[in-house]
């Protein structure tokens, strides 16, 4: 099993809408690109490098202080890989992200991909919320992988008939019919965290669904910054 496939079984175990869209295209699921969020993409983005992927290109969301690369191979999924700015926030909650541990060197396995293992307190988990929500998440859930992305040729069926088996989907397709990307996703799947007082529920991973046309091979900043928003509470 690839790295690919076993990153998307760590996934899909938390994220069962992800198992309902496969289940609903009997078995088939094509993947358009797979994101990871981070304090530093560099760190990730050497990994994929190194299996052969290449930088395809760079985006900037000013308003939520993050910066994004991704990456291509061909035969393979993308790979989108955002980061945050930390410097840009304040020094209250640049001291509450100091808790995550720095990126330690790949060791070749799937099992990088993990999360910080950190068990924070609740009151500083919500005031880094209330500044950033990417920034919360990553103090829970670190390196693992944020979403996984159905390629599709209809977007907008694929956004009924999800909506028909019953899962959570964004109210709205970003991206005009026809335009170059159209994508939509699912709510994001909770997730069962451990805090220093107590467990809780936490908006973990969505699955993403994508119709791509006339070539289009990237991204679109200002569609990228609505999903971004799909892991708040």
């Amino acid at each position: 099993m690839n790295l690919l496939d076993q990153l998307w079984e760590a996934y899909a175990s938390h994220v069962p809408y992800a198992r309902t869209f496969v289940q609903l295209a009997q078995g088939k699921f094509r993947n358009d690109h797979i994101a990871f969020r981070s304090l530093n993409l560099e760190n990730i983005a050497r990994v994929f490098e190194d299996l052969g992927w290449t930088r395809a290109g760079e985006y900037d969301f000013p308003d939520t202080h993050l910066n994004a690369i991704h990456l291509s191979k061909p035969g393979e999924p993308r790979v989108f890989v955002s980061e945050l700015r930390v410097g840009e926030l304040s020094p209250r909650a640049q001291r509450i992200l100091e808790q995550l541990p720095p990126d330690p060197p790949f060791d070749g396995t799937a099992s990088w991909f993990r999360g910080p293992g950190l068990m924070p307190a609740e009151s500083e988990l919500l005031e880094l919320e209330r500044e950033s929500q990417y920034g919360a998440w990553l103090l829970l859930f670190g390196r693992e992988v944020n979403h996984f992305t159905a390629s599709v040729p209809d977007v907008e069926e694929w956004q009924r008939r999800m909506r028909e088996a019953g899962i959570p989907m964004k109210d709205e397709i970003e991206g005009a019919p026809g335009a170059g990307l159209r994508q939509t996703a699912t709510k994001a799947a909770p997730r069962r965290v451990r805090l220093r007082e107590r467990e809780r529920d936490w908006p973990y991973a969505y699955l993403e669904i994508a119709e791509r046309n006339d070539g289009f091979d990237g991204f679109v900043t200002t569609q990228a910054r609505q999903l971004f928003d799909m892991t708040k509470r």
